[in-house]
């Protein structure tokens, strides 16, 4: 729903603010290009591949996670898209758009990341035009769901999910937990507070009758979360949503704070990254304002840093209204959950490639961060390139 603003909501939204240190007031404007710490430095990665190749089959990857299966098994999953007409064009010509024929292709790694084993299609394509953006959460050592998005029409993409209770073996039937509507998720955003609670984040298009119940138009777009107590066995969605001048705010990531509370970070098109607060375990959010992470309008992902317990966050750290650039790749961290960043460093920075869309798993003192990349001479056309980090690397 749309935020009502008056003289107490004010208040509350400057109280919930404060709490995160950031204040709409004291953010000065941002010349186009700006970037944080323009001097960082270029962190080495202990392994660089590319894990998810370009194929004239398979023209663009992305929409990745890596999910500890157990103490040995990272499973791979990603959108894979293909050439459903038998076309093939020259590497990185296709041009395959958001709407075609899609996949959720997925791989094994018994060795922490550095190689993967056969490729398997997870979640076939039955819908009209795709499926894609997976997540997957874990709430007891044998019961796992998984989550995605079936693409039919414009008025048409829904949520779904699926459930395993042998650790990924085998998998039940979809359920559908959205309303019908047009609906977004990122992949890797799932999260399972330490209530138990289990939040899916999400967005779409405005209605007066709920968020994601109108034909998608390209702007007036709101986040807001999918809850459950219960192991999504039944859901909630957000009591209000999340929005801010221009397209709006979308892609949102999340992370639980150590009171308890929730910090959200959102794309938009007002050059950083918006953030919002919850008290209540997602129920209800805080009016978005901006950070200090100057940004295009693509999204970040925010984590806590097992190890150490820091925040640390993923973004193209760089100043502009529109989709691009989307280079550099930036990391900083935050040790005060979320007032500040500090320590920041790029993972890749190559000025002829886009590097966006990341996850992030941590297996022991690595961190495995995986994104997808495209040469700008490129259409739409994508790899998903892999880089391990020992956690320490982003300290030094």
């Amino acid at each position: 729903m749309r935020h009502e603003f008056s003289r107490r909501r004010l208040f509350q939204d400057l109280a919930l603010d404060a709490v995160a240190g950031v204040s709409l007031w004291q953010m000065p404007n941002l010349a186009r290009g700006e970037s944080l710490a323009p001097d960082r430095p270029l962190l080495k990665p202990l392994v660089d591949q590319v894990i998810c190749p370009w194929s004239s089959r398979h023209p663009r990857h992305d929409h990745q996670l890596i999910f500890p299966l157990d103490d040995e098994r990272l499973l791979m999953v990603w959108s894979e898209y293909y050439a459903s007409d038998g076309k093939e064009a020259p590497r990185g010509q296709a041009g395959v758009g958001d709407a075609v024929s899609c996949q959720i292709s997925s791989m094994v790694s018994r060795d922490r990341g550095r190689s993967w084993g056969e490729r398997r299609v997870l979640q076939p394509n039955r819908w009209k035009r795709n499926v894609k953006h997976p997540n997957l959460v874990r709430l007891s050592p044998s019961e796992l769901l998984f989550t995605f998005v079936g693409w039919d029409s414009d008025t048409a993409r829904n949520v779904y999910l699926r459930r395993s209770d042998d650790n990924g073996a085998n998998w039940g039937e979809m359920v559908q937990i959205s309303e019908p509507g047009w609906y977004c998720n990122n992949a890797d955003r799932a999260v399972r507070l330490s209530t138990g609670r289990v939040l899916l984040p999400a967005h779409g298009p405005h209605a007066d009758t709920y968020v994601g119940g109108a034909r998608y138009r390209g702007g007036d777009l709101h986040s807001f979360v999918f809850y459950s107590d219960d192991g999504f066995r039944t859901w909630h969605r957000s009591k209000n949503s999340m929005t801010a001048p221009g397209r709006g705010c979308h892609e949102p990531t999340i992370v639980e704070r150590r009171d308890g509370s929730l910090l959200c970070l959102l794309r938009n098109t007002n050059q950083r990254q918006y953030f919002s607060v919850s008290e209540d375990g997602g129920e209800r959010w805080s009016t978005p304002r901006p950070t200090t992470l100057p940004s295009p309008e693509s999204p970040a992902l925010v984590k806590r840093i097992p190890k150490t317990g820091d925040l640390i966050v993923l973004w193209n750290n760089v100043a502009s209204k529109s989709n691009w650039p989307r280079t550099p790749l930036s990391v900083a961290l935050s040790r005060d959950e979320g007032e500040s960043w500090s320590l920041v460093k790029d993972i890749d920075r190559r000025e002829d490639y886009d590097a966006a869309y990341p996850s992030l798993t941590f297996v022991g003192d690595e961190a495995l961060i995986a994104y997808y990349t495209r040469s700008k001479k490129w259409k739409r056309d994508s790899e998903v390139t892999l880089r391990i980090y020992h956690v320490d690397q982003f300290y030094v």
